[in-house]
């Protein structure tokens, strides 16, 4: 067969996702079809499975409002005229056509394909920092970001109190998620948010090294009790690595040669 089911409410067709869903009998009377099918217009089966849950979505709001239309109007029969029934609302069916990808979609395909294996932090980044752009400029598809959304996504973080090297970080992520997807989608577009101008070192202070008296302090109180978590302190406080880089050590790795260190020399991790 050339179809198969992959996803809920889709098929793939030669490699193309399509929608479909039947229509329910109470309401085959409204269509020429007892079938809704259509092409999404992608290959990514995340792109696939966001755009037929939203028009699954968009069907099962437009069916309610139908099938209120065909309820029986309660205290019709005390009506003076047939006509004087309350006009219902106009429903428009759901939109199903689609020029690229929405933002909201662009950071599920991000995610799906370079997020894996990569932390938590990881994917936090990429959907808080595109979150920023939705709650500043609203969930759009790629193509019609423009650099007056950039711009104004930039004086959002900026009131928002984040540092200039925050919003640089902000930034790189966005225009990450942006080319990737574009470059999945086959688009081509000129990213609005490259280049955009801001003050990098607003908000920025300058770290000072803490006092060799501090540092001495703190390495004698991890004299005092031997276990693991002072070990950790003063393998920190002696070599300045981070906190994750010292975590995880063996303690094969360590190697001392200076007896007034507590320690001196760290193996080389490969």
């Amino acid at each position: 067969m050339s179809e198969t089911i992959s996803r809920p409410f889709t098929f793939v067709k030669e490699g193309i996702f399509y929608f479909s869903r039947r229509v329910p009998n109470e309401l085959k009377s409204h269509y020429t079809s007892p079938r809704i099918a259509f092409s999404l217009r992608t290959k990514s089966p995340k792109i696939a499975e966001a755009r037929a849950r939203k028009v699954a979505d968009q069907l099962d709001e437009y069916w309610y409002h139908l099938r209120c239309q065909d309820v029986q109007m309660p205290g019709k029969h005390m009506l003076r005229q047939q006509g004087s029934i309350p006009a219902q609302p106009n429903i428009q069916a759901p939109d199903v056509s689609f020029s690229s990808v929405l933002l909201s979609e662009a950071v599920s395909v991000y995610l799906g394909l370079k997020g894996k294996g990569r932390s938590i932090t990881f994917h936090r980044a990429a959907e808080r920092s595109c979150g920023y752009v939705i709650d500043a400029c609203g969930d759009k598809h790629l193509e019609a970001y423009t650099r007056a959304d950039a711009n104004a996504f930039r004086d959002a973080l900026i009131a928002r109190g984040l540092s200039g090297s925050s919003i640089t970080r902000v930034f790189g992520t966005v225009r990450a998620v942006i080319n990737f997807a574009a470059s999945e989608q086959g688009l081509t577009l000129n990213n609005p948010f490259t280049g955009v101008y801001y003050d990098r070192n607003a908000g920025v202070s300058e770290r000072t090294p803490f006092p060799q008296e501090a540092i001495a302090s703190v390495q004698a109180r991890s004299r005092e009790v031997d276990d693991d978590l002072r070990w950790l302190v003063a393998l920190v406080s002696d070599t300045g690595m981070r906190l994750a880089e010292a975590a995880g050590l063996a303690r094969e790795d360590i190697l001392q040669d200076d007896e007034k260190s507590l320690f001196a020399r760290v193996r080389p991790l490969v």
